[in-house]
């Protein structure tokens, strides 16, 4: 009771400290007998491992010595250079390894004497072989062969083994000895490491069941007063009179009782009153998003530069999957290449100065589409006036700049054909009564006057005023598609048969690749046929003589809407950089000294009227690939100026 009752009132810091004393003292005094032990039994282990070496190293060398004979004789008796590979790889390592043998039983005398005298043998085995060999070289194989049935070299082989056994069977004999000293070194070592721990344990585990017993008797009465308490009630704890620290812990555990209790009553008032508060901001935010997500413009907010939010009309003008986990920054990536870095540098200048961003760029699809937007965002500060997020959104303008554009070309086209019509009419009344008086006056005069030359002169030119006024008056009038249905392969064989006589006086050679299976076309056949005619026909008047002319047809889509794309390729002389941006102006002419400039862009007229796109890339002396995609299904647009 006297024991039990010192224990109860002795903090437990000094009951610890007591319980580990004696074992530690116990534990102290085994380590010491174990190092010793452990010691003993690391140098045994340490033998033995230098004895397994030597013995690995004394059998490669016997094989070393087997290989520097069977080389030999190898080489004797065929005299082939490959059969000597063995000897000369054995020759160089035999030595070495030799001595490294030598090396590892120097402290063994015996042993170290049987080395050096096996190795004199080596020696002299490989100088009588080394000398052989140079008399096999020199053509004198003979004296090798008489040497092999003199059997001086196996004599010499077996004294060989018959030392290195020698040697082997000591390696054992030391090996057997190491194995049973280390035997009984474990034994030892077992023998303490058992019996001082379980004096240890024993020593550990008295002094520990009489701390238990004053520590988790009382621990369990409070773990079952808690656990047969149900329903999140706050149990009574039981208070122990003793003057250690589960006393005091018992009194605080109580007094804490009584507080938790009156906070879990102001907790649960206060959290019903949250619950309500939550419902209604989860309401609004789901209604927030709802709106953000589906709103019919792209949003986004940024914060210290770097983007961190955007919705799916967002996305979706970036052309991107807006149900795929992205990460705003790659928005960046979406924008038009041409129109990024400007993009980028004007934002962070407006975020470093806390302004306002305005700007107008283009997103590139991956399919290649381009939607042109307007990017507004405007900086949110705090109470501080310091900007918290930048708050912006991107405005699809596209289908608005496609509008304004067709809209001046329209106003442009109107005023055009006004003036067209006003110089046609004016031109032409003059050119018919020149034309008409010139035709008279020809037949007047004999072709042998020299006045006649000079009116034929006139009446070409007349003609050919009348040829460019007609080309203006048909850039200008507005466009009536009479679109049928064919197919593109025919119209473009139809085009090369007109111009066979022209690619035929330059021997031009034709390569006409259309893809299989092509499908038709939707519109109007004559202006496409126009068209073609002059791109041909630009092409053979660029080339030189044996030009080649490479046309091809693909289908491909633009926009998610189906199409043919033709292009039409020379090996001419190509068009400058300078004036290749220019080709389709009218009036715009690269060397035809006799045209008006108004083939192209009466073609890309055609072109655009049905929905299409035409382009040219050249290089000056490489040629020019001329291309256009039309819609399968003619589309009419208000013809351009």
């Amino acid at each position: 009771m006297v024991v039990n009752k010192f224990f109860l009132n002795l903090p437990i810091e000094k009951k610890l400290l007591l319980v580990t004393t004696v074992p530690l003292l116990a534990v102290l005094v085994l380590s010491l007998v174990t190092y010793k032990s452990v010691q003993t039994f690391s140098l045994d282990e340490d033998h033995l491992n230098d004895v397994y070496h030597v013995q690995s190293a004394s059998s490669e060398f016997m094989r070393l010595v087997v290989d520097l004979e069977t080389g030999f004789r190898g080489y004797v008796l065929t005299q082939q250079p490959q059969f000597l590979q063995p000897y000369l790889a054995a020759k160089q390592r035999v030595m070495l390894l030799g001595n490294s043998l030598r090396q590892m039983v120097q402290h063994v005398e015996p042993q170290r004497m049987l080395i050096k005298s096996v190795q004199k043998m080596v020696e002299q085995l490989m100088n009588d072989k080394d000398l052989l060999i140079d008399r096999i070289k020199a053509g004198h194989p003979q004296e090798a062969m008489a040497y092999i049935e003199s059997e001086k070299g196996r004599l010499l082989m077996l004294a060989i083994r018959e030392e290195m056994a020698r040697f082997d069977r000591r390696e054992v004999e030391q090996l057997q000895q190491a194995l049973a000293s280390s035997s009984e070194d474990r034994t030892v070592l077992m023998g303490v490491v058992v019996g001082g721990g379980s004096l240890a344990l024993i020593m550990l585990l008295v002094p520990l069941h009489l701390i238990a017993r004053s520590i988790t008797g009382p621990l369990t009465i409070l773990a079952k007063a808690v656990e047969n308490i149900s329903g999140g009630t706050i149990p009574e704890i039981p208070v122990f009179h003793r003057g250690d620290e589960i006393g005091e812990l018992t009194k605080v555990m109580q007094a804490m009782g009584t507080q938790i209790r009156n906070h879990i009553r102001r907790i649960e008032q206060s959290e019903q009153e949250l619950r309500t508060l939550n419902q209604d901001v989860t309401s609004s935010e789901a209604k927030y998003r709802g709106i953000v997500d589906y709103a019919p413009i792209g949003i986004f907010a940024a914060k210290d530069v770097h983007l961190i939010f955007s919705n799916r009309q967002n996305w979706i003008l970036a052309g991107r999957n807006p149900d795929e986990d992205l990460d705003p920054e790659h928005m960046w990536e979406a924008i038009h290449p041409d129109d990024r870095e400007g993009v980028r540098e004007a934002f962070q200048d407006s975020c470093h100065r806390g302004e306002p961003f305005e700007r107008v760029f283009r997103f590139l699809h991956p399919d290649g589409a381009v939607r042109k937007v307007l990017s507004r965002a405007v900086p949110i500060q705090d109470e501080f006036g310091q900007t918290m997020v930048y708050q912006g959104f991107n405005v699809d303008i596209t289908a608005l700049e496609n509008m304004r554009a067709q809209l001046n070309r329209s106003e442009r086209l109107a005023t055009l054909g006004q003036v067209a019509a006003g110089i046609a009419h004016e031109i032409r009344n003059p050119l018919v009564g020149i034309g008409s008086t010139t035709t008279l006056l020809m037949e007047d005069i004999p072709e042998s006057d020299s006045r006649h030359q000079d009116l034929v002169t006139i009446l070409k030119e007349t003609r050919r005023l009348d040829r460019i006024v007609n080309q203006i008056v048909d850039y200008a009038r507005p466009r009536d598609l009479l679109p049928v249905t064919f197919q593109l392969e025919d119209l473009i064989r139809e085009s090369l048969q007109v111009l066979a006589e022209p690619m035929k006086q330059k021997a031009i050679q034709v390569e006409f690749h259309p893809s299989a299976n092509l499908g038709s076309i939707q519109a109007d056949r004559d202006q496409l046929k126009q068209v073609v005619l002059n791109m041909i026909q630009n092409a053979v008047e660029a080339m030189s003589m044996g030009g080649c002319l490479h046309l091809s047809i693909e289908e491909e889509t633009n926009e998610r809407v189906p199409g043919l794309r033709l292009k039409v390729k020379d090996n001419g002389k190509g068009i400058s950089p300078s004036a290749l941006p220019r080709i389709f102006e009218p009036f715009f002419t690269t060397g035809k000294h006799r045209g008006t400039g108004l083939g192209l862009a009466i073609c890309r007229n055609i072109i655009e009227s049905h929905g299409g796109e035409i382009h040219a890339e050249s290089q000056s002396g490489n040629g020019t690939t001329m291309t256009w995609w039309l819609p399968c299904v003619c589309q009419p647009q208000l013809s351009p100026v």
